[in-house]
Formats: structure tokens, sequence, C-alpha cells
């Protein structure tokens, strides 16, 4: 497959002007918008790029149509996130609560389950860390946004398991 001399200079200018396009909307979107707080946010960072790559690849049939889908797509993770925000059950929605894996030498096997995470993942997400057995562990947690978080023994003040249980969304 070969392109013409026209079609590439068409190609680098259409990409060009779809990255100032979406780096504007971006911008006044705020943080957010890129953000991968939660699984919701990851959907959205995806299908954004999905969007971008189609635009610039698909330029001929779709320049405009990808512009408008990804001004829609940033105002819709923003009008779902100022919602979330202000309305616990579209935030209950749209977002997981954290979840307690390990405690004090104790996996939590319900908890585990329900995650679908093994014994090994835990494992993985410590050596991340930088320790090499659960020895010196407190706790880890299964964040929102899908991240393991591992908490060490030498907190400065000891880890009670009331700091792991998150108040139910009402």
């Amino acid at each position: 497959m070969t392109i013409s001399l026209i079609e590439a200079v068409k190609l680098i200018a259409i990409s060009v002007v779809s990255f100032i396009s979406i780096v504007l909307i971006l911008r006044s979107s705020g943080k957010r918008t890129l953000s991968k707080m939660n699984a919701f946010d990851f959907i959205v960072t995806v299908a954004l790029g999905s969007v971008l790559a189609t635009t610039i690849v698909n330029y001929k049939a779709s320049f405009w149509s990808g512009i408008l889908t990804f001004a829609m797509l940033v105002t819709l993770q923003h009008v779902a996130t100022w919602l979330s925000v202000r309305y616990k059950s579209v935030g209950s929605l749209l977002k997981s609560d954290p979840a307690l894996l390990y405690y004090n030498d104790t996996f939590q096997e319900q908890a585990m389950r329900k995650e679908r995470v093994d014994r090994n993942e835990l494992k993985q997400a410590i050596r991340k860390s930088g320790y090499v057995s659960f020895e010196g562990i407190s706790a880890i947690i299964l964040e929102s946004d899908g991240t393991l978080t591992v908490m060490s023994d030498s907190e400065k003040r000891q880890l009670e398991k009331e700091d792991f249980i998150f108040i139910e969304k009402q």
C-alpha cells in the first residue's frame, strides 16, 4: 500500500489539527478527565484514545465526527463526575468502594473471592512495594481504581481495622 504525497500532507495536517483540538478540549475540561481514579474514568480514557485514533486514520469520513465525539465524551464524563460528587446514588453507580484484602497477618478470604484476587497477586503487590514477604505488612487494599495499596507496620501509629472500614454509601 502506497500513499501519495498529497495524502501524506493531509494526514499530517489532520493529525496536527486533531491534536490541537483535543489538547484544547482536555485543557478546558480539567485534570479529572484523564485521571484513572476508577473504572469509569479508565473506560472514558480508553474511549478517548480510540476516538482520536479513528479520527486521524479515517479523517476523510470522520474528522468532525471524531472531534464532536471526543468533545461529547469529555462533556459526558464531566457531567457524570459532577453528579457523582453531588449525589451518592450516582457515585455508587460509577465508583466501587476500596476493599480490604489483607489485614494483620490474615487474608480476608471473602473479600478476595468477591474481588477475584488471589494470594499470588497480593505477593506481587508486596514485591512491587519493596517487600519480600508478608512480614511487616499490616494491610493490603484494593483501591477503587484497581491498584493494590500495601501498608507496612512501620506506620507512626498502630493501624486499627477501623482505619480500613469504608463508610457505606447511603
